[in-house]
């Protein structure tokens, strides 16, 4: 079985984005290492979220229906949906690292990747990097 990746909403961005700064990263990271099927693509519901808002903002409400439609009909972007638990263990780490800029959202993500072993994240966020993680690419 392939191992896990976190998909993030940098990388959704980016990948959609032709003017993003890490589009052509992002799409050489997706065509080299990810497409070939050495991962299952993990990411969230509150990923989703801030990335369907976020390219309603930059590009258009159309781009980000396709987007949706996209993610939610795929069957290799798993999206969890965040259970009581995994907010309340997401809240203690926004809390503990109050000296950091992460986001609610980026705590949610930690403690999935924590709770489901995933290392790898496809993000372009350094907040990955600070609790641990490995950024990729």
């Amino acid at each position: 079985m392939s191992k896990s990746i976190f998909i993030d909403t940098g990388a959704f961005l980016a990948l959609e984005d032709e003017s993003d700064n890490h589009h052509e990263d992002a799409i050489r990271f997706r065509d080299k290492v990810l497409l070939p099927g050495n991962y299952e693509f993990i990411t969230t519901s509150y990923i989703l979220d801030e990335t369907l808002t976020l390219i309603r903002r930059r590009l258009s409400i159309s781009a980000s229906i396709s987007l949706s439609k996209k993610m939610r009909n795929s069957q290799i972007v798993k999206i969890l949906r965040i259970s009581d638990e995994v907010e309340e263990k997401a809240l203690d780490l926004f809390e503990k690292y109050d000296d950091k800029t992460f986001s609610f959202t980026d705590c949610v993500s930690f403690v999935i990747m924590r709770n489901l072993g995933i290392q790898e994240a496809f993000t372009f966020d350094e907040h990955f990097l600070q609790m641990g993680f490995v950024r990729r690419p």
